[in-house]
């Protein structure tokens, strides 16, 4: 076995760890299936958790087999049926449900034990959790002997969505996982679980639809979306059918099981050790799926610009579940025809934002209006300015969006940790803040108000955020344009202004008070006629260039190093670990940002240097595997002295 196999086995059982048992994972289906082929093997889940005690299954629990295209169904259908020497074979086709595999044993009529399938001969045992799933059968009347009940747990959107009301969870299917899993039955109690079952051991059933009815009439939740296919025009209707409308289920699927029916056949055709050779999974694709648009909103962004939002069904992609599509603008909503109503194929790749790819329109109501863009803004009452592509709210300042939406960029550009959207809106609404540099003057103001007498502040959790806020105050000259939300400055023009001007006081003192400095922005590389229109737009309201100058005697602003590109940290990626002693990590990240070094939380074998501190944690062991240049606190504060010599 070659090193790179080896490797690559090791991978996949880093991954089934953490979808198995951490209900955390980091890559798609799609991904986790391609290195799975590359090493051409099947995998089944992971070992069980050692908190639980261990379930021996009689009958394996075994993975399926994935596939992805109608050239793989034939190939299953024509492979069946050579080994069987039948020229005839039914199909059940059933719903894939997205959920954790558990299984339920019944002596007598009593359940007397439930498990997980773990790595599918060992699983956890769940018996007291499964008991408080509603619905789910204690006893089952009339019943003798031993009796197995397989089948699948999961959380409903709707249901996902009210309990995440706080963004505690990442997924329905995570979600369910780590809930049947609790060694508290009591919280499992209070999660909202349900249930499908699919599979019966030990009865007299002779089809697939046979163990279905059965386990109806045993008083079992069964998914009524299932067809029995003779061919593989059937199979893929019922797949598309299902691919077109799942939307509208409640609950993800992500894909079709297609199962030969008879039992018969399918002891003959048998497993292997990891799969069944009779049935296998027909995924839908990774980064696609339909839903509907249930209504499309206009949202005021930080510089005032409409954004366009389509509310959806929700619908999980690539183990995400997407409620809200970005339309991006309203030239966009009228080059795809996009209307409420319409039936979509969004796409999300990665950690992109989900986009909308395709309109259905035979599925559109023939009454279904065009989509109007507002000409005044719903937020402030303002006049709304086409700008082409764009529309822009006219309210500036006086547009409530704008201002919160400006104190929202504010603290993520500086990554205020315990400071959010959510506490953005708090202390907007008491009063507290309402501009940005009111961000370094809480904790003043607090000392003149009783934020403790208030559900969810304690006087840890204030000192903890006054302390996040305290530590954000020397910042990079380029962070700080940056954060001010000017129009059309972003990121990498902030970059090319900050490294222009150097210094904040000659940033602040030619923009705000020299009528040519803002002409002749427009002969800096990168600026253009619409920034310089937008820059002189900003510094020509009273209020914005006292908000800059408030702000800026609160913060202690670094120039940008004239020797950046000697500097030994310019370009060059660097990560913290561990306490430093003699200053605040940020402000050692802030330090070494204005010599050009790009800040990392995570070292990979992109990482130049990674500066240890007291206690590091496992970033320091990843160093060591992967070679990575480790500076100790004293070598990082040498190097940082040199540069300024």
């Amino acid at each position: 076995m070659t090193e790179n196999t080896l490797k690559l086995q090791e991978e996949i059982k880093r991954h089934n760890e953490l979808y198995y048992r951490k209900n955390k994972p980091e890559i798609t289906d799609a991904e986790y299936d391609e290195l799975v082929k590359k090493v051409d093997i099947q995998t089944v889940g992971t070992a069980p958790d050692r908190r639980f005690l261990e379930v021996e299954h009689i009958v394996p629990m075994l993975s399926l087999n994935k596939v992805y295209s109608q050239e793989d169904i034939e190939e299953f259908i024509a492979k069946s049926r050579e080994l069987l020497n039948t020229d005839e074979l039914e199909i059940m086709c059933e719903l894939k449900i997205d959920g954790l595999s558990f299984t339920a044993i019944y002596e007598n009529g009593l359940l007397v034990k439930a498990a997980t399938r773990g790595d599918g001969n060992l699983g956890e045992n769940v018996t007291d959790n499964m008991k408080t799933i509603e619905d789910f059968p204690k006893a089952l009347p009339g019943i003798k002997g031993r009796l197995e009940v397989r089948g699948e747990v999961y959380i409903r959107n709707d249901d996902f969505l009210k309990l995440n009301k706080d963004n505690e969870f990442s997924n329905p299917r995570n979600t369910a996982s780590g809930s049947l899993r609790q060694l508290n039955p009591e919280v499992t109690a209070s999660r909202p679980l349900k249930y499908f079952a699919y599979s019966l051991i030990g009865g007299t059933e002779r089809t697939q639809s046979e163990v279905l009815n059965k386990l109806k009439k045993l008083g079992f939740c069964v998914n009524e979306h299932q067809c029995l296919a003779k061919n593989v025009d059937e199979i893929l209707e019922f797949y598309n059918r299902i691919y077109d409308n799942r939307h509208e289920l409640g609950y993800d699927v992500d894909g079709v099981v297609l199962k030969v029916n008879n039992l018969t056949l399918q002891s003959r055709l048998g497993n292997t050790n990891k799969a069944p050779k009779w049935a296998i999974a027909h995924k839908f694709p990774a980064a696609h799926a339909k839903t509907k648009i249930v209504k499309i909103l206009i949202q005021v962004g930080k510089t005032g610009k409409l954004n366009p939002v389509a509310k959806v069904i929700p619908i999980n992609i690539g183990g995400v579940l997407i409620t809200r599509v970005n339309l991006h603008n309203k030239d966009e909503i009228e080059r795809k025809d996009i209307r409420e109503g319409d039936v979509v194929v969004v796409e999300r790749a990665g950690d992109v934002i989900p986009k909308i790819v395709a309109v259905d329109k035979n599925a559109r109501s023939r009454r279904a209006p065009k989509f109007v863009f507002p000409d005044i803004c719903s937020e402030c009452g303002s006049i709304v300015d086409d700008w082409g592509t764009i529309a822009i709210c006219s309210g500036g300042n006086d547009c409530l969006a704008q201002r919160i939406g400006k104190l929202k960029h504010f603290v993520e550009v500086l990554d205020i940790k315990g400071f959010g959207g959510k506490q953005v809106e708090f202390f907007y609404d008491l009063g507290l803040i309402r501009k940005i540099s009111d961000i370094f003057a809480l904790e003043e103001k607090l000392k003149n108000f009783n934020l403790s007498q208030l559900e969810g502040w304690g006087e840890k959790s204030i000192s903890n955020l006054l302390d996040s806020i305290n530590s954000r105050k020397t910042i990079t000259l380029e962070k700080f344009i940056s954060s001010l939300a000017i129009r059309f400055v972003g990121p990498s023009v902030a970059k090319v202004l900050a490294n222009h001007y150097k210094s904040y006081e000659k940033w602040m003192v030619k923009l705000s008070s020299d009528d040519k400095a803002l002409y002749q922005l427009m002969s800096i590389i990168g600026v253009g006629e619409k920034i310089a229109d937008s820059l002189e737009m900003f510094f020509s309201d009273e209020n914005n260039v006292e908000m800059v100058e408030n702000l800026a005697a609160q913060l202690t602003i670094l120039p940008v190093a004239a020797n950046t590109s000697n500097s030994i940290f310019n370009g060059k990626t660097v990560v913290f670990t561990g306490k430093l002693s003699k200053m605040e990590r940020n402000e050692a990240q802030v330090k070494v940002e204005s010599l050009g070094a790009i800040i990392s939380s995570s070292v990979s074998s992109k990482t130049d240097f990674l500066v240890v501190g007291e206690k590091p944690g496992s970033k320091y062991h990843k160093a060591l595997e992967l070679d990575v240049k480790i500076l100790t606190e004293e070598e990082f504060y040498k190097l940082i002295l040199k540069e300024k010599t």
